[in-house]
């Protein structure tokens, strides 16, 4: 009975940290998907010096100085902005 306890014991630590992997790699997945956020001004793609994600639920935003505020896309080209960021 003791050497069945062990077993299990050692079962359920090996199963833990194969766990702990496995959450610590989609972690840092979720950081690799980070970039800049840039928003159109009406002639060109301007940087908002702010970092979003490319997944996510909530639209990643940046407010200028007068109040505006701006949904932030990836950076196309320099008269380009496109695809939607998210908040981290």
């Amino acid at each position: 009975m003791k050497k069945l306890r062990n077993v299990f014991l050692s079962a359920a630590i090996v199963l833990i940290g194969a766990g702990a992997a496995f959450a610590t790699n989609a972690a840092k997945s979720d950081n690799d998907a980070s970039e800049p956020g840039y928003y159109f001004n009406g002639s060109t793609c301007v940087s908002a010096n702010t970092t979003c994600s490319t997944t996510g639920t909530f639209l990643c935003t940046w407010t200028d100085d007068d109040g505006i505020t701006h949904s932030l896309s990836k950076y196309i080209n320099q008269t380009t902005c496109g695809g939607p960021l998210y908040r981290p």
